[in-house]
């Protein structure tokens, strides 16, 4: 260490609840102490399972047995664009800090730590999670509270879930841009078959028409205690490379010229469950921290600024547009509920696509229930996402 010479690598910083922007209930009771690096931190690292906060009073604010988080087969690696990076690649993270939540600081008798985190003034990187594709009929080890079996021909279900494994639940607020590309088939009322690509945020699929601009990109903000599943409400599909099978529009085929008048969108709902996402990308992500508390926390953000201040022209976010919701003018987070919490304002799952949406047959109140908003229910689709391996040698994790 005497060869290295240096100034203020370690910082420290105190910030009142109620110092910063639009402070409210859940930051004001509290005096955050932070003390950090200012430096960069790379990790490369694989866990086969990943729990944290079980049972204890989430059991009952979730209405389940669980763990705030748990995840198998996690690996923190690079990012190749909005793709996850090569093995070995680092997940970054800069000036990485610890900040203690602290109540009742002015009396010596009272004051109590009641939250810590961990976090960093930005994380660039990626997760992988889970594995994919067990043999047809096989007992699915990871995943036992969904589905038991796989099902390699499932196109929806828990026959789909049950060929995956990864995120079983997590707690925490994830500021998303999703985007979604399906390839569509549909026999409606038996008499004809249906085929198109619809796509809602910015892709790069190539065959769709959804755009790669500002404008283009789907947002979604999502939090909450131990989530299982991921939902698209009112999804509006661009449509394109219509197609029927067994009558094209004509005199004699009014309801195919009556489909193709209105099936330039689509809508639909999805729910899907949480094991069947395997991957998450972080671009710069500012913010990015994990924490446990004994009650809900705002946590001062890393910058002291708003959201909307801090972003950078040109960012793809949510604060960046005309549905900024009301997190982009406050300098605190989103409350950390009690137990573990995982905050990331900006995360990427992009290009998220099903080559083979096999709605089925459906009848005229469904193949009406497409035209508008909130579409048809699509329960646990197939994706084409996969995991990527982070092993060298004889490792035995992947």
């Amino acid at each position: 260490m005497r060869a290295v010479t240096g100034q203020g690598l370690i910082v420290s910083d105190k910030i009142s609840g109620s110092a910063l922007s639009n402070p409210n209930a859940y930051s004001t009771p509290f005096e955050f102490y932070r003390i950090g690096l200012d430096g960069e931190l790379q990790l490369n690292l694989n866990v086969s399972k990943l729990q944290l906060g079980c049972g204890g009073i989430n059991d009952h604010l979730s209405g389940h047995a669980g763990c705030d988080i748990d995840i198998d087969y996690l690996s923190l690696m690079g990012r190749n664009g909005t793709d996850i990076g090569d093995p070995g690649s680092p997940f970054t993270l800069d000036r990485p800090y610890i900040e203690f939540a602290v109540k009742n600081d002015d009396s010596t008798t009272l004051r109590e730590i009641a939250g810590i985190k961990i976090g960093a003034q930005s994380a660039d990187g990626a997760i992988s999670a889970g594995r994919r594709y067990y043999t047809n009929n096989a007992v699915n080890q990871e995943n036992t509270a969904f589905a038991t079996t796989c099902n390699t021909g499932a196109v929806t279900g828990s026959g789909v879930v049950g060929c995956h494994s990864g995120i079983n639940s997590v707690s925490g607020f994830l500021g998303s841009e999703l985007s979604l590309t399906m390839d569509i088939e549909a026999r409606l009322l038996s008499i004809f078959t249906i085929r198109a690509t619809g796509c809602t945020g910015r892709t790069s699929i190539g065959h769709d028409d959804c755009g790669n601009n500002l404008a283009d990109a789907l947002f979604v903000d999502i939090a909450g205690t131990r989530m299982q599943t991921l939902g698209l409400q009112a999804a509006e599909l661009k449509t394109n490379n219509l197609e029927f099978l067994g009558g094209s529009c004509g005199f004699f085929n009014p309801l195919a010229c009556a489909a193709e008048a209105v099936m330039d969108t689509v809508f639909a709902s999805l729910n899907t469950d949480l094991r069947n996402v395997h991957k998450l990308t972080f671009e710069d992500t500012s913010d990015f921290f994990l924490s446990f508390q004994r009650e809900p926390i705002a946590y001062p953000r890393y910058s002291k600024l708003t959201p909307t201040a801090e972003l950078p022209p040109g960012a793809f976010d949510i604060c960046a547009t005309s549905n900024a919701t009301p997190r982009c003018s406050s300098g605190y987070a989103v409350p950390a509920n009690t137990g573990w919490w995982l905050n990331a304002p900006s995360v990427k799952l992009l290009d998220v696509y099903n080559p083979n949406a096999d709605l089925g047959n459906r009848g005229i109140d469904e193949a009406i229930a497409l035209l508008g908003a909130p579409g048809l229910l699509l329960e646990h689709p197939e994706f084409d996402l996969a995991p990527k391996q982070n092993c060298y040698g004889s490792t035995l994790f992947c």
